[in-house]
């Protein structure tokens, strides 16, 4: 069986920039033998939107948030991946709210006591990867979301294997995200290739 990757997209476009490279991702990931899911946070059914802070899950038994939606069920399953790629747009300098909304309801994969951090079985030895396409140079929030991502497969991938990202600038450029972009398809297929090795 190959190795199993979910990736979580946080676009509101289904025909976007980011989606058409994460779809390339997946491509390459499928033809090295990686069973790829793809979950369309913006299309999730929310019972509330992002982490309300009421810290049931910090005293349940289970490695899950407390309130029971799509998105629940999706944060579930990621300790089960072999790896796990937040993919998104950047707007206004950060990652989507629509993909945030997940992000932030991962919460419940950590617990604390006083012996220190606890994180869900499985979860560290998922690989967490970063995909984020953008109107604008790398400086135009590439490098702040990515910081942002990294730090939290920091944190949640006690070891891990490394962190790993594929940033898109200037995806509204001429070459842009495109079929005829032969360059960067290729580079998209082999981060998936890369990600199921």
């Amino acid at each position: 069986m190959g190795r199993r990757i979910m990736m979580v997209v946080g676009s509101p476009n289904e025909r976007g920039n980011t989606r058409t490279v994460v779809d390339w991702v997946a491509e390459g990931a499928r033809q090295a033998g990686a069973d790829v899911e793809i979950v369309d946070a913006a299309r999730l059914r929310y019972e509330v939107y992002g982490c309300q802070a009421c810290m049931a899950c910090k005293g349940a038994k289970e490695f899950r948030c407390a309130v029971d939606d799509e998105a629940t069920d999706v944060i579930a399953r990621m300790p089960e991946q072999d790896a796990v790629v937040l993919a998104t747009p950047i707007y206004f300098w950060g990652l989507s709210a629509q993909l945030k909304h997940v992000v932030d309801r991962m919460f419940c994969l950590v617990k604390s006591d006083e012996r220190g951090y606890r994180f869900a079985p499985g979860l560290e030895k998922a690989r967490l990867a970063f995909v984020a396409t953008a109107g604008g140079g790398s400086e135009w929030g590439l490098k702040l979301a990515e910081e942002n991502v990294k730090a939290i497969a920091g944190f949640v991938g006690v070891g891990a294997p490394a962190f790993k990202s594929l940033l898109v600038p200037n995806a509204h450029s001429e070459e842009g995200v495109r079929e005829s972009n032969t360059a960067l398809r290729e580079k998209a297929r082999a981060f998936g290739r890369e990600l199921a090795g």
